[in-house]
């Protein structure tokens, strides 16, 4: 009687195995590897990233939350800053660098 429910267990432990791993997707890269991703530092970043975003969600946001409020921005000394509007950005009409193309300049009129 016991063995017959262990192997009840394990039939359907290996059942449940089967349906995950046909249920899975392959793992794949986001992008295409170089060295940089092998240097020792990366690895580190990898480990320390998921600690600062749990700093950031658990702390500075909740923090932020607290001090934006209306009635506590002035005793934090708390001044809202605005948004990036971007509609009037014209940056790159006055600069001659265009957003499509960062890294060349725009041709002015009747400039080579």
């Amino acid at each position: 009687m016991k063995f017959r429910r262990g192997r009840e267990r394990i039939i359907a432990a290996l059942g449940a195995l089967a349906l995950i791993s046909c249920l899975a997707s392959p793992a794949r890269a986001q992008a295409q590897y170089d060295d940089g991703q092998a240097h020792p530092l990366r690895m580190l970043a990898y480990l320390v990233a998921p600690a600062g975003y749990l700093a950031e969600w658990l702390v500075t946001r909740p923090l932020f939350r607290v001090v934006s409020q209306e009635d506590n921005a002035p005793i934090f000394s708390y001044t809202p800053q605005g948004g990036f509007d971007y509609e009037t950005y014209e940056e790159g009409l006055s600069t001659g660098v265009t957003f499509e193309s960062p890294y060349r300049v725009m041709q002015q009129n009747g400039t080579p």
